[in-house]
């Protein structure tokens, strides 16, 4: 007999954790905020099966080795009476605050659990892992010295093992973190360029990949080849997949491109041009196998038809919200 848990009470206090770290004054109390939220968040992982349960192991093993790196240098800082100071440029480039903070988002040199864990988890875990619970990680990361050369080296090798390492992934969960892994790489140069344009970019790609991951939770899409084998190719949920998809890779005119825009304007007028160059790049192999599963989706001739179930209709608001890339075609030709 299983021990079915509620999920609200989890719930609350991973809302609560993010608030007590955005609140927080000090590193030791952004320290406690990222416990509770990471001590919440297990529930949420765990289900009756034995993947979920090891994705919530690693899980914990990776947040609580961030933890421990930071509250060791919470404590250093202590000892030197500047505890309140959240603007502590230069102790921090001696503490291990900023890689504990990469480790905790993801990001890369230091993404290998992400995958991982993702492939063990429900859409709905999912979902919170790609978007809520980057939040307390981000907003820490601004209050470091940006414009050091660690970032820079991590913004990098995001953006390469996102777009690379998306590439051959056949699992949904596992091509949407390598997705997130890239994406880590321009919300960290929108963080370098300015808090709003973090905000923004934040925003729309939290948008964007609820849309999704909620249009594959509809029909529980696991794998690429359950979207091959539909034979729904004209289908709303094929033509929504294919318009979030296309606006997830940030291309233009869809509302995806905005922030990705708003960060490349902002690079190109600086000195880290070469930057921006790479960042593109990037994005367009990433592009490319979002391409390939629109491809499958809507152009490829039904395989295995024998295998294929009738989809369960979206609701009438994730239709509407399936659309958005559209219904904000015109707002992006203005600009």
């Amino acid at each position: 007999m299983y021990l079915m848990l509620n999920k609200s009470i989890p719930l609350f206090f991973v809302f609560c954790g993010t608030t007590i770290t955005l609140s927080s004054s000090s590193w030791l109390m952004a320290w406690a905020g990222l416990e509770v939220n990471m001590m919440a968040f297990i529930p949420i992982i765990l289900t009756n099966n034995k993947l979920s349960n090891e994705s919530a192991l690693k899980y914990f093993l990776i947040q609580s080795s961030g933890s421990i790196m930071i509250f060791l240098s919470a404590t250093m800082l202590m000892s030197d009476h500047i505890l309140n100071a959240m603007d502590i440029t230069n102790l921090l480039a001696f503490s291990m605050i900023p890689l504990a903070l990469v480790l905790k988002l993801g990001a890369a040199p230091v993404h290998f659990w992400f995958p991982q864990v993702m492939e063990g988890l429900t859409w709905s875990a999912s979902m919170m892992l790609l978007t809520w619970q980057k939040i307390a990680p981000l907003f820490l990361l601004t209050t470091y010295n940006l414009s050091s050369l660690f970032l820079y080296m991590v913004v990098l090798l995001s953006a390469a093992v996102g777009a690379v390492g998306g590439l051959n992934q056949l699992l949904l969960r596992k091509i949407l973190a390598y997705s997130s892994i890239n994406h880590l790489a321009w919300m960290i140069m929108s963080a370098i360029i300015s808090i709003s344009v973090l905000l923004i970019y934040f925003i729309i790609y939290s948008l964007i990949t609820l849309t999704i991951i909620l249009i594959l939770m509809s029909n529980n899409f696991i794998h690429l080849t359950q979207l091959m084998n539909s034979h729904y190719s004209l289908s709303l949920i094929s033509l929504g997949l294919f318009l979030n998809l296309l606006s997830l890779g940030g291309m233009p005119p869809f509302i995806g491109f905005l922030p990705k825009w708003l960060v490349l304007t902002s690079l190109t007028s600086s000195t880290i041009f070469l930057i921006s160059v790479f960042l593109v790049m990037c994005s367009t192999l990433t592009l490319y196998f979002y391409m390939r599963i629109s491809f499958n989706l809507l152009m490829m001739a039904p395989k295995l038809c024998w295998f294929n179930k009738t989809l369960v209709p979206l609701k009438s608001w994730l239709k509407l919200l399936s659309m958005s890339p559209i219904i904000t075609l015109p707002l992006m030709i203005m600009m």
